[in-house]
């Protein structure tokens, strides 16, 4: 079990309220994995969402038969397996532990209940899902920047 006060301290969930974490304590479990585990593999059906309590967890997608690219990394605080919130069950990556890893894991059907039954909730919860996805797609131009074509800023006033 989950205590209420762990995740008060999970940052997703701090902008939500106190008056949810006892809530969604009582929906969450715990799961643990060890350095290395494979957490979910890309296009495997996931009925659940995780928040990293410890540890750190690499998402890597496949380049090619024999590569994979490691396209982010989560964090303590931060939402894993985002994809099942928003209907997509299919996992667009592969998760897999890069160290010892705490996940606090929610049934997605009963967390999308709590949102339909509690709208400010709801709107809460999945404004907290799009700031996230923001912070990785930055995250990911940042990234791709670094290997892409570069030139000068133009002059202002230049055409």
């Amino acid at each position: 079990m989950i205590s209420a006060q762990e995740l008060a301290n999970i940052a997703f969930f701090q902008n939500l309220g106190g008056a949810y974490a006892e809530q969604l304590a009582q929906l969450a479990h715990l799961k643990e994995y060890p350095a290395n585990a494979v957490i979910f593999r890309k296009g495997q059906d996931m009925p659940f969402v995780s928040f990293v309590l410890a540890g750190e967890v690499v998402l890597e997608v496949p380049v090619s038969v024999h590569e994979i690219a490691e396209v982010h990394r989560v964090s303590p605080g931060e939402i894993l397996g985002w994809s099942p919130m928003l209907g997509m069950h299919a996992m667009t990556a592969t998760g897999r532990a890069t160290t010892q890893v705490r996940l606090a894991v929610l049934d997605v059907d009963q967390l999308v209940r709590l949102c339909e039954r509690d709208p400010r909730f709801g709107t809460a919860f999945h404004r907290q899902v799009a700031l996230g996805l923001s912070a990785r797609l930055d995250d990911t131009r940042r990234r791709l920047s670094q290997h892409l074509p570069r030139r000068p800023i133009p002059a202002e006033g230049s055409d």
